[in-house]
């Protein structure tokens, strides 16, 4: 079976973390960073998620998991060493027709949770499935070399020429022949080089000529 990949935009929606460790700390941050609303029930929590909860960013429950903390919750994910809370919190997420991720046990999961590289608003996901952790994170280690911080940029430009072409070029095929012929310029190789200001001249050159190019076609 292949899972169906999908992003979710958790920006509001309360989620539970059960667990306060390093591993629940790398999961609330993500989720935080989605714009989540995080709770955490644990015993105890490491010194940044202390932090967090101390600053307001995410709430926190001292004590150990109980059916109630998943009341209003919309996901949750088990990130704990205690295989019957996980199994309790997989079982008790089931019942309530909940989204749940058991960190690192595929079987108690609706849903797993890919490695990541992140520039900016691009993200490349690396799944396999949940059949080997290990495999993936070599891959995300192998796309971080060749995916540098020059991407996020070619991304914000790309998505500042869509929005320029939007009231220019009404017709959507128009629109997306000029967003591909700018993402297969060479703005990538401007970008890398740090010349910033030329990738834009090239975007808006690219945006000009297409608006021009159509004018004339409709006035011939």
């Amino acid at each position: 079976m292949r899972y169906y990949p999908i992003n979710l935009d958790l920006a509001g929606r309360s989620v539970l973390v059960v667990g306060g460790g390093v591993i629940a700390e790398g999961k609330a941050r993500q989720l935080v960073e989605a714009g989540a609303r995080v709770r955490i029930v644990s015993p105890a929590l490491t010194d940044p998620l202390s932090e967090l909860a101390n600053a307001g960013t995410l709430a926190w429950r001292r004590g150990v998991f109980a059916e109630s903390d998943l009341d209003g919750v919309w996901l949750v994910i088990s990130a704990t060493d205690d295989q019957t809370v996980n199994e309790t919190v997989a079982q008790a997420a089931a019942r309530r027709n909940l989204l749940c991720n058991v960190v690192d046990q595929p079987a108690l999961c609706n849903f797993i949770t890919p490695a990541l590289v992140t520039r900016g608003r691009l993200q490349i996901s690396v799944s396999t499935g949940g059949g080997s952790p290990s495999v993936a994170q070599r891959v995300k280690r192998e796309i971080a070399e060749l995916i540098g911080d020059e991407y996020s940029e070619l991304v914000e430009l790309a998505a500042e020429l869509r929005a320029e072409a939007k009231p220019l070029l009404p017709d959507f095929e128009q629109r997306r022949t000029l967003l591909h012929s700018f993402a297969e310029s060479e703005a990538i190789e401007l970008l890398r080089a740090g010349k910033r200001d030329e990738a834009r001249q090239l975007a808006f050159h690219l945006l000009h000529t297409t608006v021009q190019t159509e004018t004339n076609r409709e006035q011939s």
